[in-house]
């Protein structure tokens, strides 16, 4: 562990809450890989003085002295304080006078002035010293004390990705693995031998025993974070804990063009072939989750003019190669046909030869022609629906609901109703419940959802099943929920102006960076609307309306848009409001007339129900109008399906779910375990 590691985790275990020196927590190295992760093996002792922690799982150990680590951060600011007043010294001997003798002088007083200042400076900073650590020592028991009082979320623990650690003397010169790479995948020995490509024992889960693999190193600016290992059966494992990046990244940086395949025996085709710029995705076709992309979309690929995807031609290779085409632009990325009876690089290679196959990768075919298309272009999405039927689209896990109206990407939901009908509510119940089943990341612009902490509160209580509270629900699962939202859930407020132009701005940028799948706007007032004065409102909503819609088309993405209704009158002799439609929702009749979903919601507080009504679905397989009913709990925020109650019916009351949907969904990922590699 190196020293800036070391430091990260002590202050970690600082912040921790705690009402004693001593404390047993889950242990942050350990606990994701165990059957019971909240086993508490992690013991803390944390004095005064310094502390010590150790698990008794797996024997990770850190200890610290607080008086050393007070002396080795003063030596770096001294350090640092030294090089500013050298680097402030030589610049001035660089303006030099012409007169020797007024230079000469002048230097002197320079030096006597410098170390006139770095004496007094010195002097200063011993005092400020003394006076901080005084300070530190009287102030750390009140520090404890307004801990006890008030316990927080501690920090999550830094992330330390392991180095792969690789015996040498597992290492096969000559193997059988070796000879199959180059007898019977096509793979110059040249070639292996320079991207490093190597033949060694390892345990494979899968069989239970060693066997020989190949071996392929993820290197980073020179400097491995990864190692694949492959056996000539398929299975394959990566090094647990370490980092997952692309494969040969390094080739591609600065360059204006680079290749993707969809694993690192098609990548080595190319580079067989003479086309260096390749990398290929990590996981094999299991990747259409591209968080490992997130950080190299910046550096990497921005400065790409040309993108070639090289994937393979089966269902998951496609999907993948639809993902990495949104994540990062229809309009520089080419795809690479294959032809029949080959479905990757590996394939073709060796079905013809290597000059064949650099000439089909340079023939790669452009995405079709934005905004002109023929049924040869959706060929194989047609061809899927006449074997397989219409998609169902995505389902909430709401029965009654699910009967009404399925989810698919590339349109857009509005949601209407009356003031304080639970229109935000229920939105998030959808959004969450997307997120939680099928991975559709949301990006929130809801101003009305402010202070940002409040909204987030909602739906960590609404993840978790339990009243986000000390008492309700224990600090781990707090801590679990607000991880896993920190990597799925982003909230929009533009520093500049809350127009439309702006915040769909700040989407795009969501999708290529984040991949997010769902946008929620709540609601549409709050935007700073221009009206040019050449149109009218409703000529102006259905402009914007247009806007919402090609967004949602061309980045892929659910738009779920959320629109106040015009006044209504209350229906006589109550004091209720009628159920608005969409037609009612104030400014234009395009809400209705230009959605492809439509919803409407309304809380009758006298029965104790919520009404959700689907009053549109554009694509008849993807649901239709009709109502369901729900009970809103107001101790975890959810809803629960129920029978539609009336004054002369009392359905008995639903059976409330308080399980933690995190539980079943962040099992510790058996990383390549029982995986075939799509190749």
């Amino acid at each position: 562990m190196t020293r800036e590691e070391h430091a990260d985790y002590v202050r970690w275990l600082k912040s921790l809450p705690r009402r004693k020196d001593h404390f047993r927590i889950p242990c942050p190295e350990c606990s994701a890989t165990r059957s019971n992760p909240k086993d508490p093996s992690f013991s803390v002792h944390i004095t005064r003085e310094g502390g010590w922690a150790k698990c008794f799982h797996c024997d990770f150990a850190i200890a610290w002295n607080e008086d050393e680590m007070w002396k080795r951060e003063q030596k770096q600011q001294d350090r640092e304080r030294q090089k500013q007043q050298k680097d402030a010294s030589q610049h001035h001997n660089t303006s030099q006078h012409h007169d020797a003798a007024s230079q000469q002088r002048n230097t002197s007083q320079h030096h006597d002035t410098v170390s006139q200042q770095r004496n007094t400076s010195q002097h200063h900073d011993t005092v400020s010293q003394h006076h901080n650590t005084s300070q530190h020592h009287d102030t750390a028991p009140q520090q404890r004390n307004t801990a006890q009082r008030k316990p927080h979320i501690p920090l999550q623990p830094p992330v330390h990705y392991v180095c792969p650690v690789i015996n040498k003397n597992k290492q096969i010169m000559n193997g059988e693995m070796m000879e199959y790479m180059v007898g019977r995948r096509g793979i110059p020995m040249d070639v292996l031998t320079r991207m490093k490509i190597e033949e060694r024992l390892e345990f494979l889960p899968q069989t239970g025993k060693e066997e020989a693999c190949i071996c392929f190193p993820y290197l980073e600016d020179g400097v491995m974070k990864n190692m694949k290992f492959r056996d000539a059966a398929k299975h394959f494992k990566m090094v647990k804990g370490a980092e997952l990046i692309p494969w040969n990244i390094d080739a591609i940086k600065g360059k204006e063009k680079c290749y993707i395949t969809e694993g690192e025996i098609d990548a080595l085709s190319l580079i067989a072939a003479g086309l260096e710029e390749v990398v290929s995705v990590p996981n094999g076709a299991g990747g259409a989750n591209l968080q490992w992309l997130d950080r190299f979309v910046e550096s990497h690929f921005d400065d790409k003019t040309e993108i070639i995807l090289a994937m393979d031609t089966d269902k998951r290779g496609v999907e993948l190669r639809d993902e990495l085409v949104r994540r990062l632009g229809m309009d520089r990325c080419k795809v690479v046909p294959w032809g029949e009876g080959c479905k990757d690089a590996n394939e073709y290679l060796l079905k013809y030869d290597l000059p064949r196959l650099r000439q089909q990768v340079e023939q790669a075919a452009e995405i079709p022609l934005e905004g002109v298309f023929c049924p040869m272009d959706e060929w194989d999405t047609l061809m899927d629906i006449y074997y397989n039927g219409m998609p169902e689209g995505a389902d909430t896990g709401l029965e009654n609901l699910d009967r009404l109206i399925k989810f698919e990407r590339g349109f857009v939901l509005t949601v209407t109703g009356v003031p304080g009908s639970g229109k935000s509510e229920f939105v998030d119940e959808i959004a969450m419940r997307l997120l939680l089943r099928h991975d559709w990341k949301v990006g929130y612009f809801s101003p009305e959802n402010t202070p940002l902490a409040y909204h987030y509160r909602k739906l960590i209580r609404r993840v978790v099943g339990k009243r986000f509270e000390h008492k309700g629900m224990p600090l781990p699962e707090a801590g679990q929920a607000i991880r896993y939202l920190a990597q799925s859930v982003f909230s929009i407020m533009p520093k500049e102006d809350f127009s439309v132009e702006s915040v769909l701005r700040i989407a795009a940028q969501l999708v290529s960076r984040k991949g997010v799948k769902v946008l929620v706007v709540d609601p549409f007032n709050r935007f700073e609307h221009q009206i040019p004065d050449w149109e009218t409102e409703t000529q102006y909503i259905s402009r914007i309306f247009d806007e919402f819609s090609n967004f949602a088309v061309k980045h892929k993405v659910l738009l779920i848009l959320v629109a106040h209704p015009t006044k209504l009158r209350r229906e006589p002799g109550s004091k209720r409001w009628p159920v608005p439609t969409l037609y009612d929702i104030n400014g234009s009749a395009a809400f209705f007339n230009k959605t492809d979903y439509g919803m409407v919601v309304d809380r009758n507080d006298e029965l104790g129900q919520v009404l959700v009504r689907v009053a549109k679905v554009r694509f008849d397989h993807l649901g239709g109008p009709g109502d369901a009913f729900f009970a809103f709990s107001t101790y975890n925020g959810r809803y629960t399906p129920t029978e539609e109650r009336t004054l002369d019916h009392n359905p008995p009351e639903p059976k409330w779910e308080h399980t933690n949907f995190l539980t079943e969904k962040l099992k510790p990922e058996q990383q390549g375990l029982g995986f075939n590699e799509g190749e």
